[in-house]
């Protein structure tokens, strides 16, 4: 069995911002595109790529293949800087922190700092939720530095209304529809961990989780977003800090069908992967997603049916092991 080497270091961005890395990689010659992850919405990157336990890190499946793989916490997750007004308590009617845009600098600085590594002259990136939407967008920006992009149950804002964000939802203001409610949920928040257990139990379509989740999967998860900040642990029960700027383009994206970017940008690879049960990412937005990506160098839509929003940590064959191979297969020379 291959041996995985897992290292921890900060990279600086171009605004001066300190971005936690975690580089996994086999003990062999990694011979293929090298790769950064990049997170979603509200929770950090290790907690979604690198759990220790069985079938719990993307990372070392794909380092396992070659690629070496760098795991990204944006600003203000996880193990990296956050903006000072996280010290203090969340701001209502504050701008909201961290957008998506400028988290494409602290993917440019893993990028540029994993290209001089490897000796390689592009990087793939596999982005979770928005993360994947920002993946996205950093290919339209710098495609030089890009040769493939895969976006898990990512959201584009090409479709109609989505029915999670719409008016009346939580994300709304109720003075100013259309626009998100920054009175409500202000420049970061802090979140339960309760959240994820009701979103992915919710998805699963059985009564036994277990049989499509293993258990130690879902604890890993919880320890990793304890772990993941420093003051997690002195909240009773634990919570954990994300800033609201990838929130609040979701909300831009779903309520307002906006677009962060033009897909038509695109030059490279494109993969798209999207669970059947995923309430995020839909069939229509993926549908103007494709629809607009008339210079990508090639598209490959991954729909599996049966399959939940958490398929990378499901049971194997719950969808797991196929996405593998599909995601191999889009990423071979």
């Amino acid at each position: 069995m291959t041996d995985i080497q897992r290292s921890d270091f900060f990279v600086e961005t171009v605004d001066g911002v300190r971005i936690a890395i975690r580089e996994v990689r086999s003990d062999g010659v990694p011979d293929r595109v090298p790769m950064v992850l990049m997170h979603g919405t509200r929770i950090p990157g290790l907690s979604e790529f690198d759990l220790p336990v069985e079938n719990g890190s993307l990372a070392a499946d794909l380092a396992a293949k070659g690629h070496v793989c760098y795991i990204v916490d944006a600003r203000g997750f996880g193990r990296s800087e956050r903006p000072p007004e996280m010290d203090a308590p969340p701001l209502p009617g504050a701008k909201s922190l961290a957008r998506s845009i400028e988290i494409t600098r602290d993917v440019d600085a893993a990028v540029d700092h994993l290209l001089a590594s490897t000796g390689q002259s592009r990087a793939a990136i596999f982005g979770w939720g928005v993360g994947g939407t920002i993946a996205a967008m950093y290919a339209a920006l710098w495609p030089e530095k890009v040769s493939h992009i895969i976006g898990y149950m990512m959201i584009y804002g090409g479709a109609g209304t989505h029915a999670q964000f719409g008016p009346g939802s939580a994300w709304d203001d109720p003075e100013n529809s259309g626009h998100f409610n920054k009175a409500a949920w202000g420049n970061y928040a802090w979140n339960g961990l309760e959240l994820l257990d009701v979103h992915w139990d919710r998805q699963i379509p059985i009564r036994d989780k277990s049989a499509w989740r293993d258990p130690a999967m879902l604890e890993a998860f919880r320890q990793a977003l304890i772990d993941g900040d420093p003051l997690a642990a002195t909240r009773d029960p634990p919570q954990y800090r994300s800033p609201n700027g990838m929130l609040e383009d979701l909300f831009i994206m779903g309520a307002r069908t906006e677009p962060l970017f033009s897909a038509s940008q695109v030059y490279c690879n494109v993969m798209i992967a999207r669970g059947e049960y995923d309430g995020l990412c839909r069939v229509e937005d993926m549908e103007a997603f494709m629809g607009d990506m008339s210079n990508a160098e090639s598209v490959v839509f991954w729909n599996r049916p049966d399959t939940t929003h958490y398929v990378l940590l499901d049971r194997p064959e719950r969808g797991r092991d196929d996405l593998l191979r599909a995601l191999d297969a889009f990423l071979r020379p």
